[in-house]
């Protein structure tokens, strides 16, 4: 992974388990990554915030995730930090007892990029999450592109339940072709599932150079060990 970006970046590891199930999937994860000493070396490495998903239960044939793939988002103070505790032999041993394959990133904040972040409404606890990934044929043109149509939707999308907006650049994409990653924060999978559908042709796909990945993803259910 570069290490040329300074401030915090964002980790994502979307893997499919060799555990059986979520549920046995979560007891690996908060004996070895998830306990008091895999946390603590975590955050004197600089991790600042570990949260968990699992594929969006309701999502139907828009989920873009599979049975059995667990997403993991990360903040952290810098790139060197997740590269030095990514070296670790006991780090990569626990990565093989929770997932047969995974796909680790690093993204920075998109320069330019329009974000916000919207308080829950009253009596909403749950929470998902709707990505966009994708090869951008022009990385400032990708964000007027999704700056503008955030700011066309964002009254519909708030109504629907939105609550954050963010994106980012894959920090060791190459520089002729970059990679942009939409993220968002939901607390209603049902608002979600409309907006995307009302706002699918909004001229996002001129951007990217091919189709681009989507997904969507809810709080992993259970007591998963997070900070």
């Amino acid at each position: 992974m570069s290490t040329s970006s300074t401030g915090p970046v964002l980790l994502t590891v979307r893997g499919t388990t060799a555990a059986k199930s979520v549920e046995a999937a979560r007891t690996i994860h908060n004996d070895t990554a998830g306990s008091e000493p895999g946390k603590a070396a975590a955050r004197s490495l600089g991790d600042l915030t570990h949260k968990v998903f699992t594929p969006a239960a309701g999502a139907g044939d828009m989920s873009g995730a599979k049975d059995g793939e667990l997403l993991f988002l990360d903040v952290w103070d810098d790139a060197a930090g997740i590269q030095q505790f990514f070296s670790n032999a006991e780090v990569q041993k626990q990565g093989g007892a929770l997932f047969t394959s995974k796909e680790p990133n690093v993204w920075m904040p998109a320069r330019g990029g329009l974000s916000f972040h919207l308080p829950a409404q009253a009596r909403k606890s749950e929470v998902f999450l709707g990505i966009i990934r994708g090869a951008v044929k022009s990385g400032e043109d990708a964000v007027r592109s999704f700056n503008d149509a955030t700011l066309r939707g964002q009254r519909d999308a708030r109504r629907r339940g939105q609550l954050s907006h963010e994106l980012y650049f894959r920090l060791d994409a190459p520089k002729d072709s970059p990679e942009l990653l939409g993220l968002d924060v939901w607390g209603s999978l049902e608002g979600m599932m409309e907006h995307y559908k009302a706002t699918m042709g909004s001229g996002y796909g001129d951007v990217f150079a091919a189709k681009p990945a989507a997904s969507i993803w809810q709080e992993a259910p259970g007591q998963w060990s997070e900070w």
